[in-house]
C-alpha cells in the first residue's frame, strides 16, 4: 500500500513539474529573453539543487524522511503556481530554483524511505523503478506542455499542474511510518570520500540532462523538428520500458558491470543527439540516451547502497542527489556558454559524450566496499569530507 501512494503521488507531483520544460523556454523566448540566459533560468533548478542536496539528504534522516516528502510535496504545488502568475525573467529563475530543492527533497526523502520498506536483496531495483514515474512524466509532460503553448494554453498550464501537485502531496499523509529506524540527532552533515568515484560519473552522464533542458526545445525548434520535445518524449518513453530490467541487471550483476555500456550507450546517444536534424534522428537519440539513462539511476544507487547502512540513506541520497545537481548544473553552464560563445547545442553534447567515457576508469577502480556503519558522522579523517550543517 505504501508502495502504491508513493507511485501515485509521483505520477501526480512529475508530471506537473515537467510541463515548464516544453513550454517555460517559448515563454521566455517570446518576451525577448536572449538563450543564453533561457539556459541560465531553465538551469536555475539544478544550480539550486546543487546547493541543497547534501544537507537535505542529512536532514531527512535527522528529521524523518516522512515530513520531508510531506513538505517538499507542498513546495512543489506551490511554485507550480506561482510559475503561472509570475512572467520577470529574474523572478521565473527564482521560482525554477525553489521548484529545483523542492523536487530534489521530494526525490530523496522518497528514495530513502523507498528502501526501509522493502526486501534488502531487492533495494536497488525497488528503489530505482519509482523512477520510472519521474521517466513516464518525462516522457509526455514536456511534450504536453509544448502542445498547450502551441494551442493557446499557455502560462495557465502551470496552475492546472499545481493543482496536480497539490493532489500528490496531500495523499502523502496516507503513508506509514517507517518502523525499526531511529532518528538521528547529529549536529553534522557529511559526504564520504568513498562515494566520490560515483558521484563523478553520475555528474558525468547528467550533463546531457542540464543541456537537454536548457537548449534542446529551442535547438530543434529551429531546426524545424514538428514537436521540438520529441527528444524528451522518445528517450524517457524507452527509460521507462527499461528502468525495472536495469535495475534488476544491478540487482544480479553488480553496477559496475552494467556501468560499462551504460556509459558508452550515454556517449552514443549524445553524438546523435548533437546531430540530429529529422524526427527520426531526434528519435533514435532519445532511444540510444534513454537506454543509458535506464541503467545511470540503478548504477548509481546500487553504488551508493555499497557503502550505506539503512541508517545513512537519507545522506547517500542527498549525495546521490547532488551529483546529479552537479551534472545539471555543468549542462546548464556548458549550454549558456556554448550559447553565447559559439558553438550551442552540437558543441555542448559532444562534451557531453566524451564526459561519460572519461568517468567510466575511476568508478571501476573503485572495488565493492562495505555497507557505512550506521552513524551519519563516519570516523574522521579521509573517510569523510566535512559539509557544514
Amino acid at each position: 500500500m505504501a508502495y502504491a501512494v508513493l507511485i501515485v503521488s509521483a505520477l501526480l507531483i512529475d508530471m506537473a513539474l515537467n510541463l515548464p520544460l516544453g513550454s517555460l523556454p517559448l515563454a521566455l523566448a517570446r518576451n525577448g529573453v536572449p538563450a543564453g540566459a533561457i539556459a541560465l533560468i531553465i538551469g536555475a533548478g539544478s544550480i539550486a539543487a546543487l546547493a541543497a542536496s547534501v544537507p537535505i539528504g542529512g536532514l531527512a534522516d535527522r528529521f524523518g524522511r516522512l515530513p520531508t516528502i510531506r513538505i517538499a510535496g507542498a513546495v512543489c504545488a506551490l511554485s507550480m503556481i506561482s510559475l503561472a502568475f509570475v512572467s520577470d525573467p529574474v523572478l521565473n529563475g527564482t521560482i525554477m530554483a525553489i521548484r529545483g530543492i523542492a523536487i530534489t527533497a521530494y526525490g530523496t526523502a522518497e528514495f530513502a524511505y523507498a528502501s526501509s520498506i522493502v526486501a534488502p536483496e531487492r533495494a536497488v531495483s525497488a528503489t530505482s523503478s519509482l523512477g520510472m514515474v519521474a521517466n513516464l512524466s518525462f516522457a509526455t509532460a514536456p511534450a504536453i506542455g509544448y502542445w498547450l503553448w502551441q494551442h493557446g494554453i499557455e502560462r495557465s498550464q502551470y496552475a492546472w499542474g499545481g493543482a496536480l501537485a497539490l493532489a500528490g502531496a496531500v495523499i502523502l499523509f496516507n503513508l506509514p511510518k517507517e518502523k525499526g529506524r531511529r532518528v538521528r540527532r547529529s549536529r553534522k552533515i557529511f559526504m564520504r570520500s568513498a562515494w566520490l568515484p560515483t558521484i563523478t560519473y553520475l555528474v558525468a552522464c547528467s550533463l546531457q540532462g542540464g543541456v537537454n533542458g536548457a537548449l534542446a526545445v529551442l535547438t530543434f525548434h529551429q531546426r524545424g523538428i514538428g514537436n521540438a520535445a520529441l527528444l524528451f518524449t522518445a528517450m524517457a518513453g524507452t527509460t521507462f520500458a527499461l528502468r525495472y530490467v536495469a535495475g534488476r541487471m544491478v540487482d544480479r550483476f553488480g553496477p559496475r558491470i552494467v556501468a560499462i555500456p551504460t556509459a558508452l550507450m550515454q556517449a552514443a546517444g549524445a553524438l546523435l543527439a548533437a546531430h540530429a536534424h529529422t524526427p527520426a534522428d531526434v528519435v533514435l537519440a532519445g532511444v540510444c540516451l534513454g537506454v543509458a539513462w535506464a541503467a545511470v539511476v540503478p548504477v548509481g544507487i546500487g553504488l551508493f547502497f555499497e557503502r550505506s547502512s539503512k541508517g545513512t540513506r537519507g545522506a547517500a541520497m542527498g549525495s546521490y542527489s547532488f551529483a546529479f545537481g552537479i551534472g545539471g548544473t555543468a549542462g546548464a553552464l556548458l549550454a549558456s556558454g556554448a550559447a553565447i560563445f559559439g558553438g550551442g547545442y552540437t558543441a555542448a553534447m559532444t562534451v557531453c559524450a566524451v564526459s561519460s567515457i572519461l568517468a567510466l576508469p575511476w568508478v571501476l577502480a573503485s572495488g565493492e566496499g562495505r555497507p557505512a556503519r550506521t552513524s551519519v558522522v563516519p570516523p574522521a579523517g579521509r573517510e569523510a569530507i566535512g559539509m557544514g550543517e
